[in-house]
Protein backbone atom coordinates (compact mmCIF):
# COMPACT_ATOMS: atom_id res chain seq x y z
CA UNK A 1 0.00 0.00 0.00
CA UNK A 2 1.81 3.20 -0.73
CA UNK A 3 2.54 5.71 1.95
CA UNK A 4 2.55 9.20 0.21
CA UNK A 5 -0.24 10.82 -2.03
CA UNK A 6 2.33 11.16 -4.69
CA UNK A 7 3.20 6.76 -4.49
CA UNK A 8 -0.55 6.39 -4.47
CA UNK A 9 -1.20 8.55 -7.96
CA UNK A 10 1.64 6.25 -9.37
CA UNK A 11 0.39 2.86 -7.82
CA UNK A 12 -3.60 3.76 -9.75
CA UNK A 13 -2.21 5.24 -12.60
CA UNK A 14 -0.01 2.33 -13.41
CA UNK A 15 -2.61 -0.06 -12.64
CA UNK A 16 -5.02 1.54 -15.65
CA UNK A 17 -2.23 1.98 -17.98
CA UNK A 18 -1.39 -1.70 -17.17
CA UNK A 19 -5.14 -2.90 -17.72
CA UNK A 20 -5.30 -3.90 -14.35
CA UNK A 21 -7.94 -1.47 -13.19
CA UNK A 22 -10.61 -1.76 -15.43
CA UNK A 23 -11.02 0.60 -18.59
CA UNK A 24 -14.45 0.21 -19.28
CA UNK A 25 -16.38 -0.62 -22.03
CA UNK A 26 -18.60 1.75 -24.19
CA UNK A 27 -21.80 1.60 -22.37
CA UNK A 28 -24.14 -1.53 -24.48
CA UNK A 29 -26.86 1.16 -25.16
CA UNK A 30 -24.44 3.05 -27.61
CA UNK A 31 -22.85 0.29 -28.69
CA UNK A 32 -26.08 -1.51 -29.78
CA UNK A 33 -27.29 2.06 -31.52
CA UNK A 34 -24.06 2.25 -33.51
CA UNK A 35 -24.46 -0.79 -34.73
CA UNK A 36 -27.57 -0.02 -36.37
CA UNK A 37 -26.22 3.22 -37.72
CA UNK A 38 -23.54 1.25 -39.06
CA UNK A 39 -25.71 -0.66 -40.83
CA UNK A 40 -26.74 1.04 -44.04
CA UNK A 41 -29.75 -1.61 -44.46
CA UNK A 42 -31.06 -0.20 -40.84
CA UNK A 43 -34.65 0.82 -41.27
CA UNK A 44 -36.33 4.24 -39.61
CA UNK A 45 -38.93 2.29 -38.52
CA UNK A 46 -36.30 -0.19 -37.36
CA UNK A 47 -34.13 2.16 -35.60
CA UNK A 48 -37.55 3.84 -33.78
CA UNK A 49 -38.66 0.41 -32.72
CA UNK A 50 -35.42 -0.70 -30.96
CA UNK A 51 -35.02 3.33 -29.35
CA UNK A 52 -39.11 3.22 -28.05
CA UNK A 53 -37.69 -0.11 -26.17
CA UNK A 54 -35.97 1.89 -24.11
CA UNK A 55 -38.37 4.74 -22.37
CA UNK A 56 -35.87 6.64 -20.56
CA UNK A 57 -33.71 6.86 -23.31
CA UNK A 58 -36.56 7.65 -26.22
CA UNK A 59 -37.84 10.44 -23.35
CA UNK A 60 -34.46 11.99 -22.72
CA UNK A 61 -34.34 12.14 -26.88
CA UNK A 62 -37.51 14.32 -27.29
CA UNK A 63 -36.36 16.76 -24.90
CA UNK A 64 -34.49 17.53 -27.94
CA UNK A 65 -37.24 18.06 -30.49
CA UNK A 66 -37.05 21.61 -30.47
CA UNK A 67 -33.46 22.58 -30.17
CA UNK A 68 -30.99 23.68 -32.69
CA UNK A 69 -29.57 20.16 -33.10
CA UNK A 70 -32.37 19.63 -36.00
CA UNK A 71 -32.53 19.89 -39.28
CA UNK A 72 -34.98 22.08 -39.98
CA UNK A 73 -37.12 25.04 -38.18
CA UNK A 74 -40.12 23.03 -36.46
CA UNK A 75 -40.31 21.32 -33.71
CA UNK A 76 -40.89 17.23 -34.10
CA UNK A 77 -44.43 15.40 -32.83
CA UNK A 78 -43.18 12.21 -32.99
CA UNK A 79 -39.41 10.06 -32.03
CA UNK A 80 -39.44 8.93 -35.56
CA UNK A 81 -39.60 12.51 -37.14
CA UNK A 82 -36.88 13.22 -34.63
CA UNK A 83 -34.81 10.60 -35.54
CA UNK A 84 -35.49 11.07 -38.77
CA UNK A 85 -33.63 14.88 -38.40
CA UNK A 86 -30.88 14.04 -36.06
CA UNK A 87 -28.06 13.48 -38.32
CA UNK A 88 -26.27 9.91 -37.32
CA UNK A 89 -23.64 11.08 -35.49
CA UNK A 90 -25.75 13.78 -33.68
CA UNK A 91 -28.30 10.56 -32.60
CA UNK A 92 -24.79 8.44 -32.04
CA UNK A 93 -23.34 11.45 -29.29
CA UNK A 94 -26.90 11.59 -27.60
CA UNK A 95 -26.78 8.25 -27.11
CA UNK A 96 -23.37 8.13 -25.73
CA UNK A 97 -24.18 11.18 -23.56
CA UNK A 98 -27.22 9.49 -21.76
CA UNK A 99 -25.70 5.99 -21.17
CA UNK A 100 -22.39 7.49 -19.59
CA UNK A 101 -24.06 7.78 -16.09
CA UNK A 102 -24.37 3.92 -16.00
CA UNK A 103 -20.56 3.57 -16.33
CA UNK A 104 -19.91 4.47 -12.47
CA UNK A 105 -20.58 1.06 -10.25
CA UNK A 106 -20.26 1.48 -6.71
CA UNK A 107 -21.79 0.49 -3.04
CA UNK A 108 -19.82 2.99 -1.20
CA UNK A 109 -22.12 5.88 -0.49
CA UNK A 110 -18.65 8.69 -0.14
CA UNK A 111 -17.85 7.41 -3.54
CA UNK A 112 -21.25 7.70 -4.79
CA UNK A 113 -21.51 11.03 -3.27
CA UNK A 114 -18.17 12.32 -5.32
CA UNK A 115 -19.79 10.67 -8.57
CA UNK A 116 -22.87 11.97 -8.53
CA UNK A 117 -21.28 15.53 -8.21
CA UNK A 118 -18.33 15.12 -11.05
CA UNK A 119 -21.56 13.68 -13.28
CA UNK A 120 -23.75 17.11 -12.38
CA UNK A 121 -20.81 19.03 -12.69
CA UNK A 122 -20.32 16.95 -16.20
CA UNK A 123 -23.70 17.63 -17.07
CA UNK A 124 -23.55 21.74 -16.57
CA UNK A 125 -19.75 21.63 -18.54
CA UNK A 126 -21.92 20.23 -21.18
CA UNK A 127 -24.52 22.66 -21.25
CA UNK A 128 -21.82 25.79 -20.99
CA UNK A 129 -20.22 24.06 -24.28
CA UNK A 130 -23.94 23.99 -26.09
CA UNK A 131 -24.06 27.96 -25.40
CA UNK A 132 -20.41 28.97 -26.21
CA UNK A 133 -20.68 26.76 -29.48
CA UNK A 134 -24.23 28.32 -30.85
CA UNK A 135 -21.97 31.75 -29.58
CA UNK A 136 -19.50 30.70 -31.63
CA UNK A 137 -20.95 28.76 -34.48
CA UNK A 138 -18.81 25.56 -33.15
CA UNK A 139 -20.36 22.49 -34.28
CA UNK A 140 -23.44 21.87 -31.07
CA UNK A 141 -23.26 18.37 -30.67
CA UNK A 142 -19.22 17.83 -30.66
CA UNK A 143 -19.05 20.73 -28.11
CA UNK A 144 -22.17 18.97 -25.47
CA UNK A 145 -19.93 15.44 -26.18
CA UNK A 146 -16.60 17.01 -25.34
CA UNK A 147 -18.24 18.60 -22.69
CA UNK A 148 -19.68 15.38 -21.00
CA UNK A 149 -16.57 13.37 -21.86
CA UNK A 150 -13.90 15.97 -20.50
CA UNK A 151 -14.01 14.21 -16.81
CA UNK A 152 -14.51 10.73 -17.96
CA UNK A 153 -11.95 9.49 -15.81
CA UNK A 154 -12.85 10.06 -12.87
CA UNK A 155 -15.84 7.46 -13.09
CA UNK A 156 -13.56 4.26 -13.73
CA UNK A 157 -10.90 5.60 -10.80
CA UNK A 158 -13.60 6.00 -8.76
CA UNK A 159 -15.34 2.60 -9.04
CA UNK A 160 -11.26 1.36 -9.46
CA UNK A 161 -11.27 3.13 -5.50
CA UNK A 162 -13.89 0.45 -4.23
CA UNK A 163 -10.59 -2.07 -3.82
CA UNK A 164 -9.09 -0.12 -1.71
CA UNK A 165 -11.21 0.64 1.45
CA UNK A 166 -8.53 1.92 3.53
CA UNK A 167 -8.22 4.89 1.21
CA UNK A 168 -9.51 8.38 2.44
CA UNK A 169 -13.24 8.57 1.76
CA UNK A 170 -13.46 12.24 2.62
CA UNK A 171 -14.84 14.32 -0.47
CA UNK A 172 -12.21 16.75 -1.05
CA UNK A 173 -9.12 14.43 -0.99
CA UNK A 174 -11.06 11.99 -3.63
CA UNK A 175 -12.08 15.33 -5.61
CA UNK A 176 -8.32 16.07 -5.31
CA UNK A 177 -7.40 12.12 -6.70
CA UNK A 178 -9.85 12.36 -9.54
CA UNK A 179 -8.81 16.02 -10.32
CA UNK A 180 -5.02 14.37 -10.95
CA UNK A 181 -5.69 11.34 -12.80
CA UNK A 182 -9.13 12.32 -14.70
CA UNK A 183 -7.62 13.44 -17.93
CA UNK A 184 -4.76 10.43 -18.19
CA UNK A 185 -7.41 7.97 -17.86
CA UNK A 186 -9.96 9.32 -19.23
CA UNK A 187 -7.62 9.66 -22.59
CA UNK A 188 -7.30 5.48 -22.50
CA UNK A 189 -10.51 5.19 -22.31
CA UNK A 190 -11.36 7.66 -24.83
CA UNK A 191 -8.93 5.55 -27.07
CA UNK A 192 -10.38 2.48 -26.40
CA UNK A 193 -13.64 3.86 -27.75
CA UNK A 194 -11.70 4.65 -30.81
CA UNK A 195 -14.06 8.07 -30.34
CA UNK A 196 -12.41 11.05 -32.87
CA UNK A 197 -9.10 12.41 -32.09
CA UNK A 198 -10.81 16.53 -31.16
CA UNK A 199 -13.14 14.74 -28.35
CA UNK A 200 -10.20 12.82 -26.81
CA UNK A 201 -7.99 15.97 -27.17
CA UNK A 202 -10.77 17.79 -24.74
CA UNK A 203 -10.01 14.89 -22.24
CA UNK A 204 -6.16 14.96 -22.22
CA UNK A 205 -6.38 18.57 -21.54
CA UNK A 206 -8.48 18.21 -18.53
CA UNK A 207 -7.03 20.86 -16.05
CA UNK A 208 -4.98 22.79 -18.71
CA UNK A 209 -6.67 26.46 -18.09
CA UNK A 210 -3.73 27.82 -19.13
CA UNK A 211 -3.34 25.79 -22.60
CA UNK A 212 -1.86 27.44 -25.57
CA UNK A 213 -1.11 26.13 -29.16
CA UNK A 214 -0.38 27.31 -32.45
CA UNK A 215 -3.13 27.56 -35.03
CA UNK A 216 -6.94 27.99 -35.01
CA UNK A 217 -8.99 27.57 -31.93
CA UNK A 218 -10.49 23.40 -31.45
CA UNK A 219 -12.94 22.31 -29.73
CA UNK A 220 -10.63 21.72 -26.73
CA UNK A 221 -10.31 25.11 -26.23
CA UNK A 222 -14.13 25.61 -26.07
CA UNK A 223 -14.07 23.36 -23.45
CA UNK A 224 -11.98 24.82 -21.38
CA UNK A 225 -12.99 28.24 -21.43
CA UNK A 226 -16.66 25.93 -20.24
CA UNK A 227 -14.61 24.55 -17.46
CA UNK A 228 -13.52 27.84 -16.23
CA UNK A 229 -16.72 29.55 -16.63
CA UNK A 230 -18.44 26.93 -14.03
CA UNK A 231 -15.14 27.26 -11.70
CA UNK A 232 -15.03 29.78 -8.37
CA UNK A 233 -10.82 29.33 -8.71
CA UNK A 234 -9.39 32.99 -9.41
CA UNK A 235 -6.73 33.33 -12.30
CA UNK A 236 -5.45 36.12 -14.63
CA UNK A 237 -7.98 36.93 -17.14
CA UNK A 238 -8.53 36.58 -20.09
CA UNK A 239 -7.40 32.86 -20.26
CA UNK A 240 -5.23 31.89 -23.60
CA UNK A 241 -8.01 29.92 -24.77
CA UNK A 242 -10.33 33.21 -24.90
CA UNK A 243 -8.52 35.00 -27.04
CA UNK A 244 -7.97 31.84 -29.15
CA UNK A 245 -11.75 32.05 -28.97
CA UNK A 246 -12.24 35.70 -29.48
CA UNK A 247 -14.42 36.14 -26.28
CA UNK A 248 -11.99 38.57 -23.81
CA UNK A 249 -14.12 40.18 -21.95
CA UNK A 250 -14.22 39.41 -18.12
CA UNK A 251 -15.57 35.98 -17.51
CA UNK A 252 -18.46 37.60 -14.79
CA UNK A 253 -19.91 39.26 -18.36
CA UNK A 254 -19.51 36.37 -20.45
CA UNK A 255 -21.73 34.34 -17.55
CA UNK A 256 -24.36 36.98 -17.47
CA UNK A 257 -24.52 36.64 -21.20
CA UNK A 258 -24.98 33.30 -21.65
CA UNK A 259 -27.33 33.19 -18.77
CA UNK A 260 -30.51 32.53 -20.13
CA UNK A 261 -29.89 30.28 -22.83
CA UNK A 262 -27.83 27.77 -19.88
CA UNK A 263 -30.80 27.42 -18.55
CA UNK A 264 -32.57 25.38 -21.50
CA UNK A 265 -29.21 23.29 -22.25
CA UNK A 266 -29.33 22.62 -18.05
CA UNK A 267 -32.70 21.55 -18.30
CA UNK A 268 -32.21 19.63 -21.66
CA UNK A 269 -29.15 17.72 -20.32
CA UNK A 270 -30.31 17.07 -16.44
Amino acid sequence: MPTTADNLRLVLLDRFLKGEAKIPQMPESAVRIKKLLDNPHTSLEQLTRVINGDPPLAAYLMHFSTTPLLRGNRACTSLRDLLGRLGTRQLSDLVLGFSLQHLFTSQDAALQQVFRERWRHARERAAYCAVLAQHIDFSLDDAMLGGLLQDIGSLPLLSELEHWPDLPRDPESLHALCEQLSGTIGALILTHWQLPPAVIECTKQYGQLQRTHAGAADLADLVLLASALQGTAAFSEPLPVQSKLGLEQPLAELRDELADALKLWKRLLA
